[in-house]
């Protein structure tokens, strides 16, 4: 048997019960880039490399963007994105699916737009939940994805009429907390 270390000491891991979470993910904290557009993305710390839980369940530095580039915004209506994170794989190879959905309003053509310029592109997300967390979902080794759409019109009066997108990834973590700076792509010249 190889001779493993594991820096990472034991911890309790313990919530006040007057703690408050927040469910859900803010509607105007959701920001997208295609992997291209990086000069650099950084990662989680391996778990040789922790120091604690937190340390390897968290994206520390920024990343940089290549000239003209940054996140740009994607708007969800309220109380319809998600974070989930779940298990794949078997015992001994387990894996970890992150991903986000959420509902974009209507199915016009800034939204048909959207979904036909990233329909295969990969992609780094990271999204504010009302929590006050900040998830990452994508890295460079394995972006997210476009995996699932709907799109509606609705049939009748007070029907939604709009688009329910799921984008996803495979990583050998859990959707880490992003800590950076989110940079956003800077707006033209003369605006």
């Amino acid at each position: 048997m190889p001779n493993c270390v594991d820096p990472i000491p034991l911890e309790n891991i313990d919530f006040c019960p007057t703690q408050e979470t927040a469910p859900g993910i803010s509607e105007v904290g959701v920001y997208v880039a295609p992997v291209t557009d990086f000069e650099t993305i950084e990662k989680p710390l391996e778990l040789d490399a922790g120091t604690d839980l937190e340390s390897v369940a968290t994206i520390s530095a920024a990343h940089t963007f290549k000239t003209d580039k940054g996140f740009f915004k994607v708007y969800i209506n309220p109380d319809t994105g998600l974070v989930e994170t779940a298990h794949g794989g078997e015992k001994g190879n387990i894996s970890f699916n992150n991903s986000i959905t959420g509902t974009l309003q209507g199915t016009g053509p800034l939204v048909a737009g959207f979904l036909r310029k990233y329909k295969n592109m990969p992609l780094i997300i990271i999204v504010k939940e009302r929590s006050g967390n900040v998830k990452q979902i994508g890295s460079e080794l394995s972006p997210a994805y476009l995996i699932e759409v709907t799109g509606t019109s609705g049939q009748k009066v007070g029907d939604n009429k709009n688009t329910i997108v799921k984008f996803q990834d495979t990583q050998n973590y859990p959707a880490p907390e992003y800590a950076g700076t989110i940079q956003e792509f800077p707006a033209p010249a003369g605006t």
